[in-house]
Order: structure tokens, then sequence, then C-alpha cells
């Protein structure tokens, strides 16, 4: 009788291991936004933008036909491959090398503008990426829906907003300012959308958001003038497995000031837990010691990574007692319009512990071999 009992336990231990494992597989491989609907609109206008083939039943494909149409294609393809291209294949080789596997997948990347491109290229297995700017969204572009001759304005509009970031890899947020429209194919939503397409991934669903006066996620606009909800767009993804991503991007000014008006905001982001976070092209907002303390403190606080050139939070924020620093490229001096945010003791660390020269072009100081990294990992 013994025997069998202790038959009747093994069975049970096995079958209760085998569902713990297979529950655990499910877990990690179960995306938070599968149950997203698509739009099926949405996907051609994705892979119109981005140049990408449609099918022939498309109330789209006809325009892809015309000699405008391919014009654009082809000047969008030349400068993608110029640098893009090969800026994405030699940090795809640097990410293997330097990177951890492990990280949080939420993606954080403050002062991002549109530039969904870099978080995806340095993180692609996040979940969620989290970004904001000083522009505002825009519109969702729908193709489908306006004259032809608007379309070719529109293509050749995001053509312009494009231009840098294809030939520099970075946005002037000035230039931005100008070149992005709210209404053509040249707003934030459209250029987020293009690097998606462009990446191919499938852009399945897209919306207007705005955070609310409780710091949640809203669809409703505000409706009273003292209201301080903060306008947003959350996009929708898949990548070529079916596993689906969201995008969030919010437009605000994180100066402090503005912050303690938007008390919402902060909020928000804390809601998200913790954090990998990349930084680029940041303007050096979090060097001042007085201005941009807020943000500053939400990213060292919530970040567990933090991927950044020297333009992102100063070398003196970080604690030697909670951070493992690694340097990777060369640090001279920042460029002329920077210059007073030169920091002596990055210098230095770059000068001695710098791993190697970067392959690849990132942040203000951009060509190849002239771009640094510091990669911080929180050690408490």
């Amino acid at each position: 009788m013994a025997k069998f009992k202790n038959i009747y336990v093994l069975f049970i231990s096995c079958f209760i291991l085998s569902c713990n494992t297979h529950t655990n597989t499910s877990a990690h491989t179960f995306s938070p936004f599968a149950a997203t609907p698509i739009d099926t609109k949405l996907v051609e206008a994705t892979r119109f933008l981005a140049g990408k083939p449609l099918s022939p039943s498309s109330s789209l494909f006809p325009l892809t036909t015309d000699k405008r149409y391919l014009a654009y294609v082809d000047e969008l393809t030349k400068s993608w491959t110029r640098l893009q291209q090969k800026n994405l294949d030699e940090i795809a080789k640097w990410k293997k090398q330097n990177l951890p596997t492990r990280y949080s997948k939420t993606i954080f990347y403050p002062f991002s503008g549109p530039d969904i491109l870099n978080a995806i290229a340095f993180f692609p297995d996040g979940d969620e990426y989290i970004m904001f700017g000083l522009e505002p969204c825009g519109n969702i572009p729908d193709p489908h829906m306006v004259s032809k001759e608007r379309v070719f304005s529109g293509l050749w509009g995001l053509r312009a907003s494009l231009n840098e970031i294809l030939n520099m890899n970075f946005f002037k947020t000035i230039d931005m300012q100008k070149e992005v429209s709210t209404n053509e194919f040249n707003s934030m939503i459209s250029i987020i959308m293009w690097f998606l397409g462009q990446l191919d991934y499938e852009v399945i669903n897209a919306r207007k958001i705005w955070i609310d006066d409780n710091s949640l996620i809203t669809t409703t606009p505000p409706v009273m003038k003292q209201n301080k909800y903060i306008p947003g767009a959350e996009i929708f993804f898949k990548d070529n497995t079916g596993y689906s991503k969201r995008v969030r991007y919010f437009q605000i000014n994180v100066i402090d000031n503005s912050l303690s008006y938007y008390t919402n905001f902060i909020p928000h982001l804390e809601s998200y837990k913790r954090y990998t976070t990349i930084i680029k092209s940041a303007s050096y907002l979090m060097h001042n010691d007085n201005k941009f303390t807020k943000i500053r403190d939400l990213t060292l606080q919530h970040s567990d990574l933090i991927l950044q050139d020297d333009s992102g939070v100063a070398l003196k924020f970080f604690s030697p007692y909670q951070w493992k620093l690694t340097f990777f490229g060369v640090y001279t001096k920042p460029v002329p319009l920077f210059a007073h945010r030169y920091q002596p003791e990055l210098k230095e660390k770059f000068d001695t512990l710098s791993k190697g020269t970067l392959l690849f072009s990132y942040g203000y100081n951009s060509g190849i071999g002239n771009s640094n990294l510091m990669l911080a990992e929180r050690v408490q």
C-alpha cells in the first residue's frame, strides 16, 4: 500500500511541476496587448508611408505606381541605406556583446521626440515604450481619406521631417517644431509609424490618449479649462512572431515649474514601476542643477539600467554605491551649442576606461568613431 501511495505522490508532483512549467512558459510568451483589435486601414497606411509592398486589392495600391510615390520611396531608401541600415547592423552586433539579455520590458526614453527607432534597436524585447517630447502628437494619418494631391504633399512633408535622423541619427527640437505638422503625414504619430513600418513591424492600432487629473490614461479629451490633461498617443504593433507591443508618446515640457503645474505626469510615470532607460541627444537638460530635477530624480529612482550618451544624466549624479558604470566610445567635448556642458571627470573616465570605439553613430557627435555611450547598471 505504501508503495502505491509513493507512486501516487510522485505522479501528482510531476503533474503539478508540469502545470507550473507550462504556466511559466505561457506567462513569458503571452503579450499584455494580445487582445488589441487590428485596424486593417492602419496596417495599410503604415506600409504605404514606409514604402512597403501593398496588396493589389488595396485602394492605395494605384498610388504606389505613381512616379511621385516611386521617387519618394527611392529617396528614403537611399537615405536609410546610407546611414541607418549600417547603423542598425552595427548596433545589433554591439548590443549582443555588451548589453544584458534580461532587462525590464518597460523601455523609458525621455526627451525622445518620435525616435522609436533607437529604442527598439537597443532594446527590441521591450513590451512597452514610453516616450515624450515638446512636439504635439498630430493626427493619425489616413491616406485613404485625402485627395491624391494631398497624399503626395504629405509624403514629401514626412520626408523633410525625417531628413535629420536619417542622415545624422538625431532630431533637432527646434527644426522638428517647425517641420512637424499636426494634420498631414509628418505628424509625430506618422513618424513613429514610419519607423515601425521601416523596421517591418505591423502597426495594428493607434489612438489619441490623455493623462487625466488622476494620472490615469483616458481616451476622452478634457472638458474643462482647469483640467490639466497631458495629450498623447499610443500605437500598437506586432513583431514577426505576432507578439504585440505598445508605444506611448506624450507632449509635455518637463522643466520643474511645468511639472509643478502638471502634477499628474510624474505619478503616471511611476505607475509603470521599473524601467530600462535609453537617453540620446537630450540637450543636456538633466545636467541642470535646479530646472530638470524632477524628471532626473524619476529617471534615477525608477531605472534599473540606463544607456545614454553624455547629453543624458551628468556623471556627478550617479552614486558609485548605487551604479556600476561602463564606458564605450570616445568623449572629447560637446558640440559648440552645448560647450558649457563639458565634463572633465567624464573625459577622464572615457580616456582610462573606455571599452573601445563605437562603430555606429549615436547622439550629437555623429559619425562613425565619434560617439559615446555610458551603461549604468543598478547594483542596489
